[in-house]
């Protein structure tokens, strides 16, 4: 039996309305509408997967459709990031000032009554050893949200927080970690990243 736990992460399809609204938390729905992208994604898939999202309605509406119908376990702790009073808002109209701050201290700056970066990092971490440790050797798929594929491509890569900025994470997009077990020097391994639906499948 294999002791590599294969971690296959998806970005839920884009959010229902303007694409420019912060929703962070927010329960809207997800836009299925690119059938060709989500029927891509689901042959690059394994068969025998553990399903999985966050408890936000557009992951598991994502993960139900790509899936074919499968109910995913939800997983609180891999919501998106608290953007606090920001959320439904968007980010061009708010203020250059607070914009300004919150980008250079990506890390640890949040937004009114919101979250840091550092804080989802903390508990989608905490979250991820666990599953690794309870299912060793298994395909884990996660319907997830940008901000959490980032805290676990920043466990993975062991990175500075400020420094998941710079990795683009798409919509439908998939991030394929795989985790070793505890006497590997090299606990984790990113066998690719942002890897696009658009593109014509391949075994992977």
């Amino acid at each position: 039996m294999s002791t590599i736990t294969r971690w296959w992460w998806v970005r839920h399809a884009p959010s229902m309305g303007d694409q420019g609204i912060i929703h962070g938390q927010d329960n809207v729905s997800a836009n299925l509408s690119d059938t060709g992208a989500i029927k891509r994604l689901g042959k690059r898939l394994p068969k025998d997967g553990l399903w999985f999202s966050s408890n936000i309605r557009r992951t598991i509406e994502t993960a139900k459709e790509i899936s074919g119908g499968v109910t995913p376990t939800e997983i609180p702790e891999f919501a998106e990031q608290s953007f606090g009073q920001w959320n439904g808002q968007k980010w061009k109209e708010l203020p250059k000032r607070e914009m300004d701050n919150f980008w250079t201290n990506y890390g640890d700056q949040k937004a009114p009554e919101g979250e840091s970066f550092r804080e989802l990092v903390n508990r989608a971490t905490k979250k991820i050893k666990c599953m690794t440790a309870e299912n060793i050797g298994r395909d884990l798929i996660v319907v997830a949200h940008a901000g959490t594929i980032r805290a676990a491509l920043t466990l993975a890569l062991n990175l500075p927080l400020n420094s998941a900025l710079y990795m683009s994470v798409s919509n439908l997009s998939l991030t394929k970690i795989e985790a070793f077990d505890e006497n590997n020097p090299f606990p984790w391994r990113v066998e690719f990243a942002n890897l696009p639906a658009t593109l014509e499948n391949k075994k992977i």
